[in-house]
């Protein structure tokens, strides 16, 4: 449900400003909005407020700077107690070690690269040059060639300019080749551009050896590639020393920090004269009592007053909070990415937390599977209990463990009813039971437990799977139009009102209409009923004047028809999964022993295949018949709410996250 709301005003005199904001900011449930009167302006910073403000962000941007850099995250944690010049001072140096004990890994890094890179190369080169690049008459000239053509190329351009003053030699290196020119000094540039014309570039190192010769940067490489190892070991040594060191300290000066910037922006949403202030807020109801006791400590000196939230005149201003239980909670996740409920509106949580694990289970259907999703399930409750967050770099996903909670109880209701329906369609990986005789199809085969419903009977199953799909697709079609003439007829939008009526006297004619022309039933009551339908439907066409809900209706009953997916994904799958175990026991039988182990290899191997392949859509197809089809009857992505942000401690986020 979506929380219940009330409006918070306070008055008081400027100069406790900063001890009530520390109050709200410390029981952390009030949103403050800016206020802005005829009456008061808005505050504004002193010279002293505007300073503190600049240097407890960069306190806040050094923290965060250190901790990046010693491979940490900032956390809420204890806060640093001493004041703004003491944490600057404490700031300092920490963020200056780690900076140069950075900056020194990162070149011994790039030093190894280039000596990775190059080593060999001018291993080679120096060897061919014979010592000829220290010469004070000759110079040498380094490059690296793709391919042999561009020897004779370089020959060429060499001659053109040189004539017979210069020597071209080459060996094979790796795919490549190692070449050297060597020309006199005095023809060393107009060798260089005569190669350069050709598009042959000269072999030059960069970072700690460039400059030079190549029997110096082999001599320098051989030493380096022995000693850079150790030296980038003792850095990351000290490195991991000073992150145990300044750490929690860092974390203390953080927490703090980014505390004390959001009470100073704070300042800027209140009102306030020369003397007095005034601050506006919004909290939930069902908090208020926490608010009037902070505030009581302050009765002498502040005045304020609470009164509920108008859902018909301030919906767009009221910060939305949804409240619900915690069997429901967990799937507030699926709604609050998309979009939050505008206030005075409707929560739609507990449509997707009974309706999404059952569709996805009744979907999936597989003992088998449900093991595998269990072994994910134990993973991710091991990240919940070490408190770590779910990292999946391919895909860009960072989850704190709050979020993983959650995850692990959508995950956990998902198996449930996987569990359920496995039983009901009798499927453990496809047939695999069945073929040992634990599952059975009462009347055809014999085992231990009867198949209620073997769905991949298709001619056997599906028309009454159908059915149950179009059922759903009835259910959720109009109680999302029953939500919307509803909330219409709250607000007084009778336009809205009698769309929502109208289609709905149009769904039940299409609906009986289609029954009688596929039964073959006829009768006064059908028509009646029909009648009656596209009466109202006629009605809603004419009061909310919209006469494309003509052209829109048979949209209306395709989307009762689109839940037929919630069948064919499941059939499909349970069809697939017994091909990969049909497989598996077809080798079994030709192979004898050894059959064994393979089929039961490929049948494993097939079934992790025809799971990754097909998992997503598992999810989605019935995650978006709520998002699509059900949520779109009712209006939940024409108008959004404000998400509710109390102004709150950095530690208040972590105590609650826990």
């Amino acid at each position: 449900m979506i929380a219940p709301m009330e409006k918070l005003i306070v008055a008081g005199p400027k100069r406790r400003v900063h001890e009530l904001l520390g109050e709200l900011q410390r029981i952390g449930v009030v949103q403050i909005d800016a206020l802005r009167t005829e009456e008061l302006p808005e505050y504004a910073y002193s010279s002293e407020e505007e300073d503190a403000a600049r240097r407890w962000q960069r306190v806040v941007q050094g923290a965060e700077h250190a901790l990046a850099l010693l491979g940490s995250v900032p956390e809420p944690t204890r806060p640093f107690e001493g004041d703004l010049t003491a944490a600057e001072s404490e700031l300092e140096p920490l963020v200056h070690r780690a900076d140069v004990l950075t900056r020194e890994a990162e070149k011994l890094r790039e030093e190894i690269e280039l000596i990775d890179l190059y080593q060999q190369p001018v291993e080679t080169l120096a060897e061919m040059a014979h010592g000829l690049d220290q010469s004070r008459w000759v110079a040498v000239l380094p490059f690296l060639l793709e391919k042999e053509a561009e020897l004779e190329l370089a020959a060429e351009a060499l001659a053109e300019v040189l004539e017979d003053r210069f020597i071209l030699a080459h060996k094979p290196l790796e795919g490549r080749f190692a070449a050297i020119a060597v020309v006199l000094k005095d023809d060393l540039e107009t060798a260089r551009a005569a190669l350069s014309r050709k598009g042959i570039g000269e072999l030059r190192l960069s970072g700690p050896f460039a400059g030079l010769s190549l029997s110096e940067a082999r001599v320098r490489m051989r030493e380096r590639a022995k000693l850079a190892p150790e030296e980038l070991e003792n850095v990351h040594s000290a490195l991991a020393r000073l992150r145990k060191e300044a750490e929690n300290p860092l974390r203390a000066l953080w927490t703090r920090a980014v505390d004390e910037a959001a009470r100073l922006r704070a300042l800027l949403d209140i009102a306030a004269g020369r003397f007095g202030f005034a601050l506006f807020g919004w909290i939930p109801a069902r908090l208020k009592g926490k608010v009037e006791e902070a505030l009581a400590a302050h009765k002498d000196h502040v005045v304020y007053t609470l009164e509920p939230a108008d859902e018909h005149h301030e919906a767009d201003r009221v910060p939305v909070t949804l409240d619900n239980g915690p069997m429901v909670k967990p799937f507030q996740m699926l709604i609050e990415f998309l979009n939050i409920p505008k206030y005075g509106t409707w929560d739609p949580t507990w449509v997707v937390a009974v309706f999404f694990p059952f569709w996805f289970g009744m979907i999936v259907g597989d003992l088998g599977y449900a093991l595998l999703f269990m072994l994910v399930a134990r993973l991710l409750s091991g990240l919940v209990k070490q408190r770590k967050p779910l990292v999946i770099e391919f895909f860009g996903i960072h989850m704190k463990p709050p979020v993983v909670k959650d995850l692990v109880f959508v995950l956990n209701a998902m198996i449930f009813w996987t569990v359920v329906w496995g039983f009901v369609y009798g499927e453990f990986f496809g047939n695999f039971l069945e073929h040992l005789g634990v599952f059975y199809v009462p009347g055809h085969t014999e085992g231990l437990i009867p198949i209620l419903i073997p769905r991949a009977d298709t001619a056997a199953t599906a028309g009454m799977l159908i059915l149950v799909a179009i059922a759903f697709g009835v259910i959720q079609v109009f109680h999302g139009l029953g939500v919307r003439a509803w909330l219409s007829l709250r607000h007084g939008h009778m336009k809205h009102f009698w769309e929502a009526v109208g289609y709905l006297g149009g769904l039940v004619g299409l609906i009986v209409f289609a029954y009688t022309f596929l039964s073959g039933a006829s009768g006064g009551v059908y028509n009646l009923v029909m009648y009656a339908g596209f009466a109202v439907f006629l009605l809603g066409i004419v009061m909310s004047r919209v006469v494309l809900m003509i052209a829109e209706l048979p949209t209306q009953g395709g989307h009762i028809l689109s839940y037929i997916r919630i069948y064919a994904v499941g059939v499909a799958g349970a069809i697939m999964a017994n091909l990969a175990t049909d497989l598996g026991f077809s080798l079994a039988e030709k192979l004898g022993v050894l059959g064994i182990l393979v089929g039961l290899a490929v049948g494993l191997l097939t079934h992790l295949t025809i799971l990754a392949l097909t998992m997503m859509g598992h999810i989605l197809q019935p995650i978006r018949l709520v998002w699509v089809e059900f949520f779109t009857k009712f209006g939940f992505y024409e108008e959004s709410g404000r998400p509710y942000r109390p102004f709150k401690s950095v530690r208040n986020d972590a105590s609650s996250a826990s």
